[in-house]
């Protein structure tokens, strides 16, 4: 009996392959779980990843390429004191793209020696733009958008057709030109309108480099909601791509499509220079709630209220210290910093009156 057994064994071994005992398979599936069964929450609102793309997506890439400068770059030759970031810098293209593009990770990457040849990713830089409905049409987002990115940008509340030209000092404390761009060593110190426009674009652009690199490829990235992709671009244009990264579970729920638990991830309100919450992270969140939530074209789900009520509170906590703390008058900051959420929310939120 037993010989017979082997034999059968050695049968089904060598026609199905070896198979893993059914104990041991489900020991493998719950190490790969993600979420603990116990913290999973059921969504009823999803919308699942979109397939080929659409005409309209396929019009929006056209239209795209009408203000984008697509350069192709030969491999690079590693010389003496070359690093992964000084040969992204070089090429104009981000040290994510560098890095993946050979399969290597930061780590890696220092083991890499004078010599070796790397493949350096296409280089894109803005053209023809001129003002902001141009920088809207290079990155096939809406001009609402846009807008809205600015205004979040000026603290000064400068109309949609005007623009920092000169350097000025942002709330982090940050000299900062044009919309939200942090200024370089070198850069010009004055720049037009149109050249605001085109250093927006080229900013954006790289944000979404980055993101087709934490999505795990421009394909993944393409059939993501345009809403959802808007939220993203604001987040990276704001905090870098480490809120992507860095927020638990929210790179997980973009690439599986669970997009109602992915907004409600979309929280993150530290200074990066601080590490302390801040007010205007909280409100900034709370735009980019809005924008994601598009999705459901009015018919926000209960859960992304909640979350953008919480950011909300937390923020009106830390108005009124921050108010305390620089002798500025709470019932005055409130009542703009409230208009701002109205304007993404409506009347979807409960807001504080000042007292």
């Amino acid at each position: 009996m037993d010989f017979l057994t082997n034999i059968w064994n050695y049968i089904k071994t060598a026609i199905f392959g070896e198979s893993k005992p059914a104990q041991a398979t489900e020991t493998a599936k719950k190490k790969n779980t993600i979420f603990p069964a116990h913290k999973k929450q059921v969504y009823k609102n999803e919308i699942g990843i979109t397939g080929s793309k659409t005409d309209e997506q396929l019009q929006t890439e056209a239209t795209r390429s009408r203000y984008i400068t697509v350069t192709k770059n030969k491999d690079y030759k590693l010389k003496s004191g070359d690093t992964v970031s000084k040969i992204a810098k070089r090429f104009g293209v981000e040290e994510r793209s560098v890095l993946d593009s050979n399969g290597l990770t930061k780590e890696t990457a220092k083991r890499l020696r004078v010599g070796q040849i790397i493949k350096i990713p296409p280089s894109r830089k803005a053209k023809n733009v001129k003002n902001l409905n141009d920088v809207a049409k290079s990155l096939g987002v809406s001009t609402d958008f846009i807008k809205k990115l600015k205004r979040a940008e000026d603290s000064a509340k400068l109309a949609d057709n005007r623009f920092h030209n000169t350097p000025y000092t942002d709330e982090a404390g940050v000299k900062t030109i044009g919309v939200g761009h942090v200024l370089k060593k070198g850069e010009p110190q004055k720049l037009t309108n149109a050249q605001v426009c085109e250093l927006l674009s080229n900013d954006l652009l790289k944000a979404e480099e980055n993101l087709y690199s934490v999505m795990g490829g421009k394909a993944r990235y393409d059939k993501l909601p345009a809403p959802i992709k808007e939220a993203l671009l604001d987040m990276v244009f704001n905090k870098g791509t480490d809120i992507i990264t860095k927020t638990p579970g929210l790179l997980y729920a973009l690439k599986t499509g669970k997009y109602e638990a992915a907004i409600n991830k979309m929280t993150y309100n530290k200074s990066t220079k601080t590490g302390q919450e801040m007010s205007g992270l909280c409100k900034r969140r709370i735009l980019d709630i809005s924008l994601a939530a598009k999705i459901y074209n009015g018919k926000i789900p209960r859960s992304n209220i909640n979350t953008a009520q919480e950011l909300y509170n937390r923020g009106v906590e830390l108005l009124k210290d921050e108010c305390k703390a620089k002798g500025l008058n709470f019932a005055n900051v409130l009542a703009g910093y409230n208009k701002d959420i109205a304007g993404y929310m409506g009347n979807r939120l409960k807001l504080v009156k000042a007292k």
